[in-house]
């Protein structure tokens, strides 16, 4: 089937919240057929998210609380993009924010779209390499403790479910398989 098969026109769109890292619409939609729908979408800057091996066998995590769902996570870093900012520049400042780390080689592993049902959000995701230690510049709300870890390890917390943040799972899968 062609793409036009699949495409849905909107007609309009009601702008239900605006915050500083998303947006909130309810939008009325005509689809293929004819008929009408509604979509809810968060409109979202995107992020990145950085895959930090101080060695190829080895992984830089982050421990810090998810206040949205009340637990604390094990996570690669990663943040918020700013308005138009470059994905790049956004994952050298969050390295080196949550974890201190500075990185000479730098490779990008592409992209994911964690929520598409109902977000505009996309993640870019970059392996980052060659680091060198710094000191951490957390932002001011933010609790961090970093490991680093052997990528076995971190991959059977994946297995066993001690890491079950959807980001990290898809930049470990990026660059073990």
């Amino acid at each position: 089937m062609e793409l036009q098969a699949f495409k849905e026109e909107k007609i309009s769109s009601e702008k239900i919240y605006e915050g500083r890292i998303l947006t909130y619409t309810v939008d009325k939609i005509k689809l293929p057929n004819g008929r009408e729908s509604v979509r809810e979408v968060i409109i979202h800057n995107g992020g990145v998210t950085i895959v930090p091996q101080p060695s190829p066998d080895k992984v830089v995590l982050v421990r810090q609380f998810r206040y949205a769902i009340g637990k604390v996570f094990w996570e690669l870093p990663a943040g918020t993009l700013k308005k138009n900012e470059d994905p790049l520049l956004s994952g050298k400042r969050e390295l080196k924010e949550e974890t201190g780390y500075l990185a000479n080689k730098w490779e990008s592993l592409g992209i994911v779209y964690p929520l598409p049902g109902y977000s505009t959000e996309v993640l870019y995701f970059f392996r980052a390499t060659d680091l060198i230690d710094d000191e951490p510049e957390p932002d001011p709300d933010e609790n961090i403790e970093v490991k680093i870890l052997d990528l076995k390890q971190a991959w059977t917390m994946v297995k066993d479910g001690e890491i079950r943040d959807a980001k990290t799972i898809a930049g470990l899968s990026l660059i073990m398989f």
